[in-house]
């Protein structure tokens, strides 16, 4: 009687050797594609590099460009900042010719001025004129003028300080009262007065702007000066 052996094992050896047969393959699947991923990568960097590079060639002549630009557009600006630095110095300088020429506001005008605004309620005892240099060349010297006088009361000195801040000659901002005080009543007066002490100053204004004020004050040879030079174009 014969017996029928079949051994499973060793049929399972076949495929498993196969296996072990195939891993080769697939590691150099491996190899091709990861050297196809390097070659990508690398040819990507370099296209990079070069495309960066160009770009940053570009940049660099345009800003070589900009440069120069900015380079001659400074050696303009200081040209045309010293013509103006010189225009205005011979500015400067006509303007000092023309006050020699015209003159600054005359006494005679201020004081009739300060005449005409002088109410009968208040007398004038004493005027003192200091005159200070110009601020600048085109400005007209100003002079500091004190009154010392007396008021029939506060009210009349009050609406006193107020003609005087009208007048086109003075400068409303620096007429002002230094002092005032009430003399002590007399059995003689049926009135007291008031003591005061006011301190003036002229206007900055050259006499041009102040023509016609001037010529209503007689100032005929200072008009006569400036419309000459009006007429010759030497001042508007």
């Amino acid at each position: 009687m014969y017996t029928l052996e079949i051994n499973f094992l060793n049929d399972r050896a076949a495929p498993e050797a196969l296996a072990v047969e195939r891993k080769p393959i697939a590691d150099s699947q491996f190899l091709v594609y990861g050297g196809a991923v390097a070659v990508v990568a690398l040819a990507l960097v370099g296209g990079a590099f070069l495309f960066l590079n160009s770009a940053n060639e570009g940049l660099q002549q345009e800003l070589a460009k900009l440069t120069a630009k900015e380079t001659s557009l400074n050696s303009k600006i200081k040209s045309l900042e010293d013509q103006e630095k010189q225009l205005q110095a011979i500015q400067d300088r006509t303007n000092q010719i023309l006050n020699l020429f015209v003159g600054n506001l005359p006494v005679s005008a201020v004081i009739d001025d300060l005449r005409r605004r002088t109410p009968l309620t208040v007398q004038i005892k004493s005027i003192t004129q200091q005159t200070a240099a110009a601020a600048a060349p085109q400005a007209s010297s100003q002079s500091t003028i004190t009154l010392n006088g007396t008021a029939t009361n506060y009210n009349e000195l009050n609406d006193y300080i107020l003609l005087l801040k009208s007048s086109p000659l003075l400068d409303s901002d620096k007429t002002k009262l230094v002092s005032s005080t009430l003399q002590p009543a007399t059995t003689d007066k049926n009135f007291t007065l008031v003591d005061f002490q006011i301190l003036a100053t002229t206007t900055s204004k050259s006499p041009a702007e102040l023509l016609p004020q001037l010529q209503k004050l007689g100032a005929d040879g200072l008009v006569a000066r400036v419309n000459l030079l009006r007429q010759k174009g030497v001042i508007k």
